[in-house]
C-alpha cells in the first residue's frame, strides 16, 4: 500500500459520498424489502430522488478529482486489484445515477424547490432501466460491503488505510 495523501476535497467528497451512499442503499432496500406504508414508501422515494439529484454534480467532481489523482501517480506502482475494485465501484455508482435518473415515471422533484422534466417516457425503457437500477444497486451494496471489510482487514492488520481519508496530517 503506498502513502498517498489525497486532497481535502477528496476526502471530503469521500465521505459525502460514503454517507449519502449507505443511507440510500439503506434506506431503498428497507422500503423494497420489507412491508412498510405507503406514505413512508413516498416520503423515503422523494428524498432519495432529491439528494441524488443534488449529489450528481459532486460525484461528477469527483470522477474529475479522481481523474486527475490517478494521471499524477502512474509513474508509482498500483495494487491492480485495488484500482479494479475502486474503478468498479466508480463505474457501478454512475451506472446507479444515470439508471435512478432515467427510470423516472413522473418530474424529478428537488425538494419542492426545483422541478425537472421525466427525461423517458416509453414504459419499456422505464422498465428496462428500473431492473438496471435495481441490479446495480444490489451490486453497489456488495461492493461497499466489499470495501468495508477491505479497511477493516488492513486496519487489524497494522496498515492505517483509513488515515489516508482523514484531514489530519
Amino acid at each position: 500500500m503506498s502513502d498517498r495523501k489525497y486532497s481535502r476535497a477528496q476526502i471530503a467528497l469521500h465521505w459525502l459520498s460514503a454517507f449519502y451512499i449507505v443511507w440510500a442503499l439503506i434506506m431503498g432496500f428497507s422500503v423494497s424489502l420489507f412491508q412498510v406504508t405507503a406514505e413512508f414508501k413516498a416520503t423515503v422515494a422523494a428524498i432519495n430522488i432529491s439528494l441524488a439529484t443534488l449529489f450528481i454534480p459532486f460525484f461528477i467532481i469527483r470522477l474529475y478529482l479522481r481523474y486527475q489523482f490517478i494521471r499524477k501517480r502512474l509513474h508509482k506502482s498500483a495494487e491492480p486489484l485495488v484500482s479494479f475494485i475502486h474503478n468498479l465501484i466508480y463505474l457501478i455508482i454512475s451506472l446507479v445515477l444515470v439508471s435512478g435518473v432515467l427510470m423516472m415515471d413522473r418530474p424529478i422533484e428537488v425538494f419542492s424547490l426545483l422541478t425537472l422534466p421525466q427525461p423517458i417516457h416509453d414504459p419499456a425503457w422505464l422498465t428496462g432501466f428500473k431492473k438496471v437500477h435495481l441490479l446495480s444497486n444490489s451490486l453497489l451494496g456488495g461492493l461497499i460491503s466489499l470495501h468495508v471489510l477491505a479497511v477493516i482487514k488492513h486496519e487489524w492488520a497494522g496498515t492505517r488505510v483509513l488515515r489516508r481519508m482523514t484531514f489530519k496530517v
